[in-house]
C-alpha cells in the first residue's frame, strides 16, 4: 500500500475464537486474520468460553474482544427453532451480550470492511447498519452453503424426528441463504463449486473465490513430538473434528464397513482417527482390531509422519478440505472420495487418489501399502499443488487485495460526492 493510502480498518466477527487451531472454521479466520493484519488494522470479535486459550491473537490483532457463549441446542433454543422461522444454527449464535458487545464497539470505532464468518452470524447485520457510525462494506464469509449440509444430512439420519427436524432446519436455512444474497455487499466462498451454486440463486451478488490454504512450512516440519509409538508408516489416518455429524458419519461406515476387508490384506496397517471431541460411536470403533481412536491431540504431525496415507471417506458435506492440504503439505499421500475433495483443484490419479466404493477404497489404500513409487509419485504432486496454489499466503494476499480496491472505489466515491 503506498503512503498516500490510508490503513484499511477490518471488523471481524466470528462463532469462535479461532484457537486452539482445532477445526477448519477456526485454521481459515486465524490465517487470513493473520495475513489481512500485516496490512490492515484488524478487530477480532468472537465468542468464547471463559477458560479458553487466545494463544498468540494479541501479536497480529489490533484489538480481541471475547464474548461469553450461551449454551448451544438449548432447549429453549431447540423449540423455537421447531416452531419459529429462524433456524437453530443460527439462534445458537444470536445473543444479547454479543448485540451489546457490537454496539459499544461501532459506537466509538468506523471501519472500512466487517467480515462475518458464516451465515451464523447473519442476525446481526442489521444491527451492524444501524449501529455503524460510517458505512462499512459489510463482508459474508461462506465457510459452507449450510443448507446443503443439513439436507444432506437429513437424508442420512435414521431417526425419524431428527430427520425431520434436519429437513425443516435446511429449508428455513436456505431462505436465509437468499436473503443473505440479497442484503450483503460481498460474499467470499472457499470453491469455484460454491460460487457457482450462489450465483444460480442470485446472478446479482458479489461473489468472490478467497480458497482455503494450509501453513506448508508448519506441516512440511514433521518433528514435533513423538506419537504414541504403535506404528511406523503403517497408519492410515483421518484427521477430523470428530464432533461433527459428516466426520462421524464418514469415520463409522469406513471403519465397520471397509477397514475389516483391508485388514484382511494388510494386517500390520492401522486406521488411526485423530481429531478432538469423539462422538460415542467414533470412540466405541477402537474395539475394532487395528482401529485407534485418539481423541484430541497436541501435535498432528507425529501422526502424519507415521502415516502411509491420509483417507477422507466422507459421504456427506461440503466447503473446502483443509486436512486434504495439511496432508500434502506433511508429504502423506491422500486417499478421498469424490465429496471429500469436492472444492479443491485436484486431479484424480495424480496428486490425490479417488475412491468412492468400500472396494475402491480398499483397493486405494492396498495399492499405496505395495506399491512405493505411486506413493512418491502422489507426494511430489500433493507438495507441488500446495506451494504453487494453497499455502496461505495465496489466499491471504487475494483478499488483501480486494479489500484494498474496495478501500480505493470507496475513497473515489467520497471525492466525487456520490
Amino acid at each position: 500500500m503506498s503512503s498516500r493510502e490510508r490503513t484499511i480498518r477490518v471488523l471481524q466477527i466470528a462463532p469462535r475464537v479461532c484457537w486452539p487451531l482445532d477445526t477448519g472454521a477456526k485454521l481459515r479466520n486465524f490465517h487470513l486474520g493473520r495475513i489481512l493484519a500485516q496490512h490492515a488494522l484488524v478487530t477480532l470479535v468472537a465468542f468464547a468460553t471463559q477458560t479458553q486459550p487466545r494463544g498468540n491473537l494479541q501479536d497480529f490483532y489490533r484489538q480481541v474482544f471475547a464474548v461469553r457463549r450461551d449454551r448451544h441446542n438449548s432447549f429453549l433454543k431447540v423449540l423455537r427453532g421447531a416452531i419459529g422461522r429462524t433456524p437453530l444454527p443460527l439462534l445458537n449464535y444470536t445473543t444479547r451480550k454479543m448485540k451489546q458487545e457490537l454496539i459499544r464497539i461501532l459506537d466509538v470505532q468506523d471501519f472500512d470492511i466487517v467480515q462475518l464468518e458464516s451465515i451464523h452470524l447473519m442476525p446481526y447485520l442489521a444491527l451492524i447498519r444501524r449501529s455503524a457510525r460510517k458505512r462499512p462494506v459489510v463482508v459474508l464469509d461462506w465457510h459452507n452453503i449450510e443448507s446443503e449440509l443439513m439436507q444432506q444430512y437429513s437424508e442420512r439420519e435414521a431417526n425419524v424426528f431428527r430427520r425431520a427436524y434436519a429437513k425443516r432446519t435446511a429449508r428455513y436455512m436456505a431462505a436465509f441463504e437468499r436473503q443473505a444474497l440479497r442484503e450483503f455487499d460481498v460474499h467470499l466462498v472457499v470453491s469455484e463449486r460454491d460460487a457457482q451454486r450462489l450465483r444460480k440463486l442470485n446472478p446479482d451478488a458479489r461473489i468472490f473465490v478467497i480458497e482455503n490454504g494450509v501453513d506448508s512450512a508448519y506441516y512440511s516440519d514433521l518433528a514435533g513430538g513423538a506419537s504414541d509409538g504403535t506404528a511406523t508408516n503403517n497408519r492410515i489416518v483421518f484427521v477430523a473434528s470428530m464432533d461433527y455429524h459428516a466426520n462421524i458419519d464418514a469415520a463409522v461406515s469406513f471403519a465397520r464397513d471397509v477397514w475389516p476387508r483391508v485388514r484382511e490384506r494388510k494386517a500390520e496397517l492401522i486406521f488411526t482417527i485423530v481429531g478432538r471431541d469423539p462422538a460415542p460411536e467414533v470412540s466405541a470403533l477402537a474395539s475394532i482390531p487395528g482401529v485407534q481412536v485418539t481423541g484430541a491431540v497436541d501435535d498432528v504431525r507425529p501422526y502424519y509422519r507415521e502415516a502411509r496415507a491420509a483417507i477422507v471417506p466422507l459421504r456427506v458435506g461440503g466447503g473446502s478440505r483443509l486436512k486434504i492440504l495439511e496432508a500434502m503439505a506433511a508429504g502423506v499421500p491422500v486417499i478421498s472420495t469424490t465429496l471429500g475433495a469436492e472444492g479443491l483443484e485436484v486431479n484424480a490419479g495424480e496428486n490425490i487418489l479417488i475412491a468412492n466404493s468400500g472396494e475402491e477404497l480398499r483397493k486405494a489404500i492396498i495399492d499405496l501399502a505395495e506399491n512405493a513409487d505411486l506413493s512418491t509419485r502422489l507426494i511430489e504432486a500433493g507438495r507441488a499443488l500446495i506451494s504453487q496454489r494453497y499455502d496461505w499466503s495465496i489466499p491471504g494476499a487475494k483478499l488483501v487485495e480486494m479489500y484494498q480496491t474496495f478501500l480505493r472505489q470507496t475513497s473515489a466515491r467520497s471525492a466525487s460526492g456520490r
